[in-house]
């Protein structure tokens, strides 16, 4: 039988999935090579430290994610407020599929090898952090300001995230994203 071709960014895809939905300890090896369609040898191949690896590879990907669609959008000098958190927020509304799907940095964050992976998921948040305070300097607060609010708009996600899934109700995480613009200051009357 010929070998089946997997592509990069199909791995990177089913990695996240199961990363993102059992966690560091219960993402088995079994599962990751189900999911990836490549055998444990080949996974090791790839990933030569293993489970670890994968899941720093993971990490890196949503690091590049935050990078690209949050942290470079918010900052943009070019682009009118309003429009460009429409669009992070609306990335951010598709990468937690509205509240129905995990954080892979919150999943990632817990279990055996969490130290590990800390500064990485830290970066990514403060990635997150600087884009919406940037967003609120240019609202015009104060630089004190507007990193409290940019903490309490992330506060506001990853806990509406925690109870959009244990109470089995997009709508808190909805809300909880649709009060960003008027926490960062922008004029709710423009459409976001």
């Amino acid at each position: 039988m010929p070998a089946i071709k997997v592509f990069p960014k199909d791995v990177d895809r089913k990695l996240t999935e199961v990363f993102t939905k059992y966690g560091y300890d219960g993402a088995s090896m079994e599962l990751l090579s189900q999911a990836t369609g490549l055998k444990k040898a080949s996974l090791y191949h790839r990933f030569p430290g293993g489970k670890k690896d994968m899941a720093a590879h993971v990490i890196k990907n949503v690091e590049a994610w935050f990078q690209e669609n949050v942290d470079d959008v918010l900052r943009s000098e070019t682009v009118p407020v309003v429009q460009k958190l429409s669009h992070a927020l609306s990335a951010i509304r598709d990468l937690f599929e509205d509240g129905g799907r995990n954080c892979p940095l919150r999943m990632l964050s817990a279990g055996t090898e969490a130290s590990y992976f800390q500064s990485s998921i830290a970066n990514c948040f403060s990635l997150l952090k600087n884009g919406f305070s940037a967003v609120a300097r240019e609202n015009g607060m104060d630089e004190s300001t507007a990193q409290a609010k940019a903490m309490e708009a992330i506060i506001n996600i990853q806990g509406s995230l925690v109870l959009s899934r244990a109470m089995n109700d997009n709508a808190i995480f909805k809300t909880s994203i649709s009060a960003v613009p008027q926490l960062l200051g922008c004029d709710l009357k423009e459409k976001v």
